[in-house]
């Protein structure tokens, strides 16, 4: 029996069903007695699912909203998966998780509670988290974020960084009937034979490999009930914004810009379902790596659409599954591209991959290099001017050095608006930042935006992307030094660049970190050079 499997789990397992007995309990005869029939019943998953569905369209859950939201809120332990160290954000998270189960629509919600029973009676949180997030993209992305926290406790970052390995549960019949009525015509003129099954599921979109004229390629496909949804988490994150901003006395947030950074998200996931705007970014980025013998980025094919994509197929592996010997290599190499590429690039405009997780990263084998590493999915991207690149650099130098000045310029050169960036408050945490150039900025940064300071978009997605493969490059090498590797990669610049060094000697009113692209002036280098290189 499915409800009765449950009464022997652990707490959280029992909340469902202690949940469900109430709410039923409460029901109407008439809806009572069906829905009870078919808990009890032993039906297989698929004809359950079914089912549940069909029958909860004939009842009204709305009175059982908040009931149910707490239910799964527990048993999911969403509030339990945030670091200690972020503590004080608990009661952020269980109000939002509550807004947004309050507030989807009925199809939505059922979709929910039918995936938490076909997870089985004995499904663990992580499991149960899983299951919440596959119908709500916004906490997909969330999770996936929490996922590359180092914080996160073993139990919940096992779960989690499933979401990295794209979990399989949409239909690959619906994925073909997509993919015929984009392209359907093309295909069959081309003669492409579509796989019949599903490579990887991420939040919005699905890969389904095929072959055409002796060469394989894959199709990149938004998930046809997406937008419905996607359309319904925007509408949410603005209500939650105003929710946060009128109740922001009961979290500890100070100054936190809500409406600016819900609209931030917003225009994040806005962007995970625009196809058109991924082609024309690997466009951007092969141009950009063309130069880089080490970094693949896939080819879009010329009949993709705004639905789907379709382009090359990688023949690699994931990353994290590199062989041995070529890991530590690895990791060096793929930090030089992903962040020192963007931070030193001699372009105006530097493009960079903004969700750099392991699931979008792949190793290749090459005859000549050993491996190359391939960057796929570009639906985030973010482009960093040189000015902000070089005061971002200046921050990193600024706490390295513990030089107040220098980063009050930086800061304020950096801000765009929001409340201003006052010195007692910078002063104050950078003696708190930790140790390190990479993560003494980062840490700033993050407390002063939870101060109000408001920085571009782009720079905060960069903030991101340093987060996120910091995970990928601990798995691949546990002592890999991140400061070590980028005042290596400044050093080999500077040492190309001493011959411009020495013509600006001469004339130091027109020196400027703008001239290099180590984008450190003559003054920076005398200031901060060996203060950095003394980290090592």
């Amino acid at each position: 029996m499915r409800l009765i499997q449950q009464s022997t789990g652990a707490l959280r397992r029992r909340v469902l069903f202690e949940a469900a007995i109430k709410i039923i309990g409460s029901m109407p005869l008439k809806q009572r007695t069906p829905l009870l029939r078919l808990l009890w019943s032993d039906l297989p998953p698929i004809e359950f699912s079914a089912a549940i569905l069909k029958l909860g369209r004939r009842i009204d859950l709305s009175k059982y909203r908040r009931e149910i939201s707490e239910a799964l809120i527990e048993a999911t332990g969403i509030c339990a998966a945030v670091p200690e160290v972020y503590s004080d954000f608990r009661p952020v998270v269980y109000d939002g998780a509550m807004f947004i189960l309050t507030g989807i629509s009925q199809v939505r919600l059922l979709r929910i509670i039918n995936a938490q029973f076909l997870a089985g009676m004995e499904a663990s949180a992580g499991q149960r988290l899983i299951a919440l997030f596959r119908d709500i993209p916004m906490l997909y992305k969330l999770g996936q974020i929490m996922a590359r926290n180092p914080h996160i406790a073993g139990e919940f970052n096992s779960w989690l960084t499933m979401l990295e390995c794209g979990m399989i549960h949409c239909d690959i019949k619906t994925i073909k009937r997509v993919i015929d009525q984009e392209i359907g015509d093309g295909l069959r003129s081309d003669g492409v034979d579509i796989s019949d099954e599903i490579i990887s599921e991420a939040s919005v979109a699905a890969v389904v490999g095929f072959h055409r004229s002796g060469s394989a390629g894959v199709f990149k496909v938004i998930k046809p009930d997406v937008p419905c949804f996607l359309d319904e988490d925007l509408q949410l994150l603005d209500g939650l914004a105003e929710f946060y901003t009128n109740n922001r006395k009961s979290y500890a947030l100070r100054d936190f810009e809500f409406i600016d950074t819900f609209r931030d998200v917003k225009f994040a996931l806005s962007k995970e379902i625009d196809l058109t705007n991924e082609q024309r970014n690997m466009r951007l980025a092969r141009e950009f790596y063309k130069d880089n013998p080490r970094i693949k980025i896939p080819t879009a094919l010329p009949f993709s659409t705004p639905k789907v994509t379709a382009m090359e197929f990688i023949n690699g592996k994931k990353v994290i599954e590199a062989d041995i010997e070529m890991r530590r290599s690895c990791a060096e190499e793929l930090f030089n591209a992903v962040i020192c590429s963007a931070i030193f690039s001699a372009n105006e405009n530097a493009i960079f991959h903004a969700d750099p997780h392991a699931g979008n990263i792949l190793i290749v084998k090459d005859n000549s290099m050993g491996f190359r590493i391939a960057l796929i999915d570009w639906s985030q991207t973010g482009l960093l001017t040189k000015a902000a690149r070089a005061s971002v650099l200046k921050i990193a130098a600024g706490i390295a050095t513990r030089n107040f000045s220098v980063i009050m310029d930086a800061v304020s050169a950096l801000s765009d608006g929001g409340t201003p960036a006052m010195p007692s408050v910078i002063e104050d945490e950078m003696r708190a930042a930790p140790d390190g150039i990479i993560g003494g900025a980062l840490y700033l940064l993050d407390r002063l935006v939870l101060c109000g300071i408001k920085f571009p978009a782009d720079l905060l997605l960069f903030r991101k992307a340093i987060f996120t493969l910091n995970g990928v490059l601990l798995s691949l090498d546990p002592e890999f030094n991140q400061d070590a590797c980028l005042i290596s990669y400044i050093s080999k610049l500077m040492a190309e660049e001493m011959p411009q060094r020495w013509f600006y000697s001469f004339f130091p009113l027109a020196d400027s970190p703008l001239n290099y692209r180590s984008l450190m002036s003559n003054a920076d280098l005398f200031m901060f050079g060996a203060a950095l290189l003394n980290r090592t």
